[in-house]
């Protein structure tokens, strides 16, 4: 069976800084739309985006021309294309499943062995389910991930000891505050990310802490499960004064906390003032980091936290990693029969098509000229292909639909 007919378009904290990170984080309420506008590609046929502190990625099925994908979520981002090139991979085929799967078992994530990835790429499945965007495609390659994660982590010890975002969080407070009993701790926001944090610093002996968030509603919900301090929004500065160490994890798509800000609260301070800012978008502005006697973090700065971690593990990585390229393999040689083997195997015919052409006619050409010989013809072999995949779509369980393309490409 050949290469299925998927890609990936993504950036992460690998290859790309938090400050191109933070440009292209999808907001829950923008999602549907920019759905709708990768749908609407030529070639893109099905797809699911996946956007968490540390990562985009764009999971595509069909014919899709990478440039093209770049250029709409460059332009919806308001980055130049060729920026954004420089700092996106695409990988197609079964390197994209290997991508997903590799995602999913937390093997790419800032923190190997953390779970959070798995309920990440569950709710953008779903959400991209819901809206109608996903087929007979990316449904059983994100049925299979997930299926894969919990494999990976019965049958290895890559989560032994695991560490969350918020528990590398707990560790960056101790190197400043030493035991963090008398620390007084503040957060700023009060969603999943500052509800796993509360959990971990309470763990490691805090005992006084407030919480403020432009919901005050939602502030006091979190604060009377463990009794602590709610804030008014507009007290900010003196809420910041009054605490030692800072989490902020909102989901605003600006800084929430200026330099002014915390200038404002040292005034009077006598004790140094950290603060981890764990959103992307960044919810604390960068020239925080050069006021004295504050010590800012990012959600890049942890990783030299985990690096640490990261080494003790190797072998149950290398395991894991085993694992999932078994799982990765046993996908791309499902039987050939079905409606997403043929879709698989469509695409795989004008790719070789499209790869005899250019072998026959490129010792013909001068070699600055091949480059442009293999783009064109491949957008050709992408579009003709593409009309063949959606017209199979258009018929679903139409077994003389399938009987007939079989026959008109002699598969």
């Amino acid at each position: 069976m050949g290469e299925p007919p998927l890609a990936v378009l993504g950036l992460d904290h690998h290859k790309s800084p938090v400050q191109v990170r933070e440009r292209l984080a999808i907001a829950v309420d923008a999602l549907p739309e920019l759905l709708a506008a990768l749908a609407g590609l030529p070639g893109v046929d099905e797809v699911v985006a996946i956007s968490t502190c540390n990562r985009v990625e764009l999971y595509l099925a069909g014919a899709p021309e990478r440039e093209a994908v770049i250029a709409l979520l460059g332009e919806r981002r308001g980055i130049a294309p060729s920026e954004l090139g420089e700092h996106c991979y695409w990988r197609k085929g079964g390197d994209c499943v290997r991508q997903l799967f590799r995602v999913i078992a937390s093997l790419e994530s800032l923190v190997i062995g953390e779970y959070q990835i798995v309920h990440q790429v569950k709710t953008a499945y779903e959400q991209a389910r819901a809206a109608g965007r996903t087929g007979p495609l990316l449904n059983p390659l994100f049925q299979r991930a997930l299926g894969v994660a919990k494999e990976v982590r019965s049958g290895t010890a890559i989560g032994r000891h695991k560490l969350s975002v918020a528990s590398v969080a707990v560790d960056l407070a101790r190197h400043i505050h030493g035991e963090l009993d008398r620390a007084r701790l503040l957060l700023i926001g009060a969603g999943e990310i500052a509800e796993l944090a509360v959990t971990h610093l309470l763990s490691a002996g805090v005992r006084e802490f407030g919480v403020i968030n432009r919901s005050h509603e939602r502030a006091v919900a979190l604060a009377s499960e463990r009794e602590a301090t709610v804030w008014q929004w507009g007290d900010l500065r003196a809420a910041l004064s009054a605490h030692d160490i800072v989490i902020a994890s909102t989901a605003a798509a600006h800084v929430v906390v200026t330099a002014a800000d915390v200038r404002a609260a040292m005034r009077g301070r006598r004790a140094p003032l950290m603060l981890i800012d764990l959103a992307v978008p960044r919810d604390v502005d960068d020239h925080v980091a050069k006021l004295e006697d504050v010590y800012l973090y990012n959600i890049d700065h942890l990783e030299s936290v985990v690096s640490h971690n990261r080494a003790l593990r190797v072998d149950e990585v290398e395991a894991a990693a085993a694992l999932v390229e078994t799982q990765a393999r046993d996908f791309l040689a499902m039987p050939g029969e079905g409606r997403a083997a043929l879709l698989s195997r469509v695409s795989t015919y004008f790719v070789d098509v499209v790869a005899a052409e250019e072998a026959r006619l490129a010792g013909k050409l001068a070699v600055k000229d091949r480059d442009q010989l293999r783009y064109g013809l491949e957008r050709v072999g992408n579009k003709l292909q593409h009309q063949l995949l959606r017209w199979l779509r258009e018929h679903p369980d139409d077994p003389e639909a399938e009987r007939m393309v079989r026959e008109l490409l002699g598969l």
